[in-house]
């Protein structure tokens, strides 16, 4: 479990900004993921509760979504894609959902996750407040180069809300974590797909050969072939759904 060395809740952006720029500050969305982080150093936690960063909002065909919003307001929101809202369910037991924050899914990167698979489909672009002021960056690009939350707070999650959209899963059980799970959207300029359990990250693939580069990790849950056989049939799958094939 992390070792917490302080706690500090400041009371607007600026305070917090110039908190997360000091040397092993992180900010704290839900806790969900640092409660769970086996990593022992030592950590000053900065909550951002106070920020005013929750929220959703519907504008031009596209969603923002604040960053401290959680999985449980995600999951309730009618403006939220269908595919958005399976995801957000899927993605915690209840009781978690009520905590885990949008923004604390992203910067976890986790690789299972079906929520950024979602995400990634839906055009996600994460915007980040730094030091010298806001970017706006594609979720692939902040999924590849964490780097780029360093000493930075997510302010919030847009994505498109246009098009179709399908998940599909294998697990070992249905009450388990998926082995390998895809995500595709079908919209006005072609298909977005995209991958968990092939990377250390989910990954945008190219739909028509979507395991074209992948090189999954074996482990007890599956060996690196048989993950690539899974995402195969699943991305196959999704697409058939999409275009009324059974």
């Amino acid at each position: 479990m992390t070792k917490i060395i302080s706690y500090q809740r400041p009371k607007n952006i600026e305070e917090a900004l110039s908190l997360v720029c000091q040397d092993k500050h992180v900010p704290l969305a839900g806790g969900t993921q640092l409660n769970a982080n086996e990593d022992t150093e030592p950590l000053h936690l900065v909550d951002l509760q106070s920020l005013a960063l929750k929220g959703i909002d519907r504008s031009n065909g596209k969603l923002k979504i604040g960053s401290m919003t959680t999985l449980h307001e995600i999951m309730k929101n009618s403006d939220s894609p269908d595919l958005i809202r399976l995801s957000s369910r899927s993605e915690l037991p209840s009781t978690l959902r009520t905590l885990a924050t949008i923004g604390g899914t992203i910067a976890s990167g986790d690789s299972d996750s079906q929520l950024i698979a979602s995400l990634l489909v839906h055009d996600a672009e994460v915007t980040i407040l730094k030091s010298d002021g806001e970017l706006s960056v594609p979720l692939q690009e902040v999924l590849s180069k964490p780097e780029l939350m360093d000493s930075g707070i997510i302010l919030s999650i847009d994505i498109a809300t246009d098009g179709e959209s399908r998940l599909e899963a294998t697990g070992r059980t249905p009450a388990d974590t998926p082995i390998v799970a895809v995500a595709t959207r079908q919209c006005s300029d072609g298909y977005r797909m995209a991958i968990t359990g092939v990377a250390p990250t989910p990954v945008l693939v190219d739909p028509e050969n979507p395991t074209v580069s992948l090189q999954p990790t074996s482990d007890f849950r599956g060996a690196s072939e048989y993950r690539i056989h899974l995402a195969q049939i699943l991305a196959s799958r999704t697409l058939n759904l999409l275009n009324g094939e059974n």
